[in-house]
């Protein structure tokens, strides 16, 4: 009860929204990527730094987690949810750098399109992460979470169309081997978004 009545550490809310907005800009670099693949050298080093600006925001959470008495909720649910959202950076930062050290002539099929289903999700959960402050805003967080996991099971069918299509059409087992990985990273990416919608929706739950 007196922990109840101790004022909580708001800065919390901040890092959090700076985090997913970092996440954001590596998606949308990573987009820039696909769409300008004649610069693949220098947009993927942006999306390297920006894996590096999202990991320092990461450790400022980690740091004010360590020093804070009385947090938001959980600690358990802090640190995941940082780590949630790490990895999603980390996962398209390994397929922008995979496109680069492969030195693919174009990106494999279907690659635009497994991105456009993780920003889309990754958009809906910062959402959520800024609506984290207000409990008021739990029904749309719910509905958040629900849509993401839909989201997911999209990812799914567009990962194993693109394998088939892969294994089916591809003539040079290097290549599949390549592209499979790069379809992977992307997968995994959007498996994390439905992760943290689950860390999300676990923090409301325990919140009620």
């Amino acid at each position: 009860m007196f922990k109840k009545l101790l004022p909580k550490e708001h800065r919390f809310f901040e890092l959090f929204e700076q985090h997913a907005a970092v996440v954001k800009k590596g998606l949308d670099l990573f987009e820039l990527l696909l769409q300008n693949y004649s610069r693949r050298d220098e947009l993927t080093k942006q999306i390297t730094d920006t894996e590096n600006d999202a990991d320092d925001v990461a450790h400022q959470i980690i740091r004010l987690l360590n020093n804070t008495f009385v947090t938001p909720f959980d600690r358990e649910d802090i640190q995941t949810l940082v780590n949630r959202m790490d990895d999603v950076m980390d996962f398209v930062e390994n397929a922008g750098a995979h496109l680069e050290i492969y030195d693919l002539p174009a990106p494999p099929e279907n690659i635009d399109e497994m991105l456009a289903i993780l920003q889309k999700a990754f958009e809906k959960l910062s959402s959520a992460v800024g609506m984290l402050k207000d409990w008021k805003h739990r029904e749309a967080i719910f509905q958040i979470c629900v849509e993401v996991n839909s989201l997911e099971n999209q990812g799914d069918a567009v990962l194993r169309t693109s394998l088939e299509r892969l294994f089916k059409g591809a003539s040079d087992p290097f290549y599949v081997i390549k592209a499979k990985e790069i379809y992977e990273s992307l997968e995994d990416a959007i498996d994390r978004c439905e992760d943290l919608s689950n860390v999300i929706e676990a923090i409301i739950i325990k919140n009620a």
